[in-house]
């Protein structure tokens, strides 16, 4: 077994530095958090501060995965159109891309299929929260933006342990919780919200990112940590093509009054209308 022990004090020690000024980010969670009245002007001219930042979320708000009618020419102008919450996603995105660049990472890392992978998620958390907690359709999504965030921590800073658990997963058929479990102690969950925790993001946030492969120990946010685990499902489900809806899926479904099936074919006609591939390729680059 991998010492995992010692690589979260590692993690402590010394966090994975982001793409921008660590100030800005607190800037940014503190402006957009449930109980700040800050204008929206605010928070552009926060970014406006950063312009390799403001480049790169202007790229993806102008991205054909939003379908604007015109371009968006300023910061301003796409936290008008997008809202608060959207630009507040779209740079801890941008912040969780700069941890581990593709150079970092082992040949094998897919880090374009795993950007698709949250972007997916983050899109069926929405769908879900907007059905049963319409009030949590945003923390979802953004909790879904970055629920395997530890799956590329893991790889990036410490690839022959991710190489391990390739490989137990391939020999024994595990999931990747399992395997994880298994070789070193922790899932990517774990490794995914201590370092959210470190960048001062909400336990709303953190916690469900935490439990999100049992999210019955979740606490008090066990109802998100289940809906996202349900997206979680419902997206890998869909990635396997087959069309088969597990009972236990089903049943978990059902205690939030969701039809199974409703919702499996409302995730197709949902991810057949995503247009994430530019996004993917900003965020995979």
């Amino acid at each position: 077994m991998t010492d995992a022990q010692g690589f979260l004090d590692e993690l402590a020690r010394k966090p994975p530095k982001l793409p921008f000024d660590p100030g800005l980010l607190r800037e940014v969670l503190k402006l957009t958090s449930d109980d700040s009245r800050a204008p929206a002007n605010r928070l552009a001219e926060v970014v406006g501060r950063d312009q390799a930042l403001s480049t790169r979320l202007l790229r993806m708000a102008n991205s054909a995965y939003y379908g604007l009618q015109s371009e968006v020419p300023s910061v301003q102008r796409a936290v008008a159109v997008l809202g608060m919450a959207e630009v507040r996603a779209l740079i801890l995105a941008v912040a969780a891309s700069g941890i581990a660049g593709r150079r970092n990472l082992p040949a094998t890392f897919d880090l374009s299929g795993y950007w698709r992978h949250q972007l997916c998620v983050a899109a069926c958390c929405r769908m879900l929260a907007r059905r049963v907690s319409p009030g949590e359709a945003d923390v979802l999504y953004t909790a879904g933006l970055l629920h395997d965030i530890g799956k590329l921590l893991m790889a990036g800073l410490c690839p022959d342990a991710w190489q391990a658990v390739q490989a137990l997963m391939a020999e024994e058929h595990l999931e990747t919780a399992e395997a994880e479990e298994r070789h070193w102690g922790l899932d990517h969950g774990v490794i995914g919200a201590r370092l959210l925790s470190y960048w001062d993001l909400p336990p709303a946030l953190t916690e469900p990112v935490n439990w999100h492969h049992a999210p019955q120990y979740a606490g008090a946010y066990e109802r998100n940590a289940r809906l996202l685990n349900l997206a979680d499902r419902l997206l890998l489900m869909y990635e396997r093509g087959d069309g088969v809806m597990p009972v236990t899926l089903a049943d978990d479904l059902a205690t939030f009054g969701l039809d199974a099936h409703v919702m499996a074919a409302d995730l197709s006609v949902l991810l057949e209308g995503e247009r994430i591939g530019q996004l993917v390729a900003h965020l995979a680059a």
